[in-house]
């Protein structure tokens, strides 16, 4: 989209990306200015002191991230010294293509070779490396250059640490030339939000509206507490139940469902909830089902079906349009499993049922008070209308995905 290059930097045949030629660079300078470019092996930072409008999301088929002058993105990168080239392959008949992501069965048997030499709490795939988190406070001490530099025939990197390595890495997020906490809408608070009635003033209720939980319990420390999130989809189970899917964590403190603030029109109350993909089941009032369609999503991509964690392909662009944000591009690049916590003296949770979350570069004017009012809206791949999660877990820069494989596996699809 808007991708103006007179160039392809993607090499179909090779499946990778390849370097800029010195007329190519010339061409980016020439139309951005001349700041400092950099390529990675999936994306591509271009400094400037003026972005094009509107923005592109690639240069020459690249995905692309415009900074301010100074303010350069670059590939988080754990700092630990334990690779070692020298130490052999614990797995050298693993195999995957460049610029995809390992199969559940080959992730199962990578990590199962790492057992015997490190304790593995999390692992990320990334398009042309892999991250390795270790267990941190297990006692286990691993000396530089002792773990193998290369598992399943790529380059892998450790990060050792109590904090987790992408909370590690928020630092890195790239300031913004647009800050959306300074735009304040009156009666609404410190960020711009979509506080449109759509149940009274619109023909139909969709994905991304505004929602609030109930006030908490009169006289609790809670009462007159309330938390704004956005719509999800709504679903129906083969025994034809039907619910709407909202951000569990923006209804803890009551299952009432409204719209757009607590205390208008109540649309439902929740009924289950799937804690470990941040999902709350809601039960509509009959109005509310009536009104509710999955047929539009606003700016974004509609929504036709759920996708199992194994369609998700590297690469694949998606959309949410949130009630805080409006149309923002989230671009599939990494692919994130890790071991579930278990209480002490409880058997470990066996590899193949590690919770697996797809890793999300946002592309979008957003920041992390954006990112709590889009948590809830689904993310809807481009190509096919498949919704591969729902926005939760973000920094600013990246976001995480709970695969949706379980509620696929329980019976449920779009309704």
């Amino acid at each position: 989209m808007n991708d103006k290059a007179p160039f392809n930097l993607w090499d179909a045949q090779e499946r990778q990306y390849r370097s800029l030629t010195r007329d190519e660079l010339q061409w980016i300078r020439t139309n951005f200015g001349d700041g400092e470019i950099v390529t990675s092996g999936w994306f591509m930072c271009i400094e400037t002191a003026n972005p094009p409008q509107p923005v592109p999301l690639t240069v020459g088929c690249m995905p692309v991230m415009f900074t301010g002058i100074g303010e350069l993105v670059l590939e988080p990168i754990p700092s630990f010294p334990f690779p070692n080239p020298r130490v052999p392959d614990p797995c050298p008949t693993i195999h995957w293509p460049v610029m995809t992501f390992p199969t559940s069965e080959q992730n199962v048997a990578l990590l199962t070779a790492l057992e015997p030499i490190a304790n593995v709490r999390a692992i990320f795939y990334m398009p042309h490396w892999t991250i390795v988190e270790l267990e941190y406070g297990d006692g286990r001490v691993y000396k530089p250059k002792s773990l193998p530099g290369t598992v399943g025939g790529r380059t892998t990197l450790y990060h050792h640490a109590e904090a987790p390595f992408y909370d590690s890495m928020k630092n890195m997020t790239r300031a913004r030339r647009i800050d959306p906490t300074q735009h304040s809408t009156a009666g609404i608070g410190p960020m711009p939000q979509d506080d449109q009635n759509y149940f009274r003033q619109s023909s139909h209720l969709s994905p991304g509206c505004r929602l609030e939980c109930g006030h908490g319990i009169p006289g609790s420390q809670n009462e007159g507490v309330n938390a704004a999130t956005s719509a999800g989809i709504k679903l129906r189970h083969f025994d034809g139940q039907e619910v709407l899917t909202v951000a569990h964590h923006g209804f803890l403190i009551s299952k009432e469902v409204y719209h757009p603030y607590a205390g208008e029109d109540k649309i439902g109350d929740v009924i289950d909830t799937r804690p470990e993909l941040d999902i709350a089941l809601v039960k509509l009032t009959s109005a509310a089902a009536r009104k509710f369609t999955n047929a539009c999503y606003f700016q974004a991509e509609t929504p036709r079906m759920l996708l199992e964690g194994f369609k998700i392909k590297s690469g694949t662009w998606s959309e949410v349009d949130g009630m805080s944000s409006g149309l923002v591009s989230l671009l599939a690049y990494g692919k994130h499993y890790f071991k579930p916590k278990r209480p002490a003296g409880h058997p470990a949770v066996e590899i193949k049922e590690w919770r697996a979350d797809s890793v999300n570069a946002i592309f979008g004017a957003v920041n992390n008070t954006i990112c709590e009012g889009m948590c809830g809206a689904p993310i809807v791949q481009c190509e096919t209308g498949g919704v591969g999660g729902f926005f939760h877990l973000s920094d600013g820069l990246n976001c995480f995905t709970a695969h949706l494989d379980d509620l696929v596996a329980e019976g449920w699809q779009l309704a």
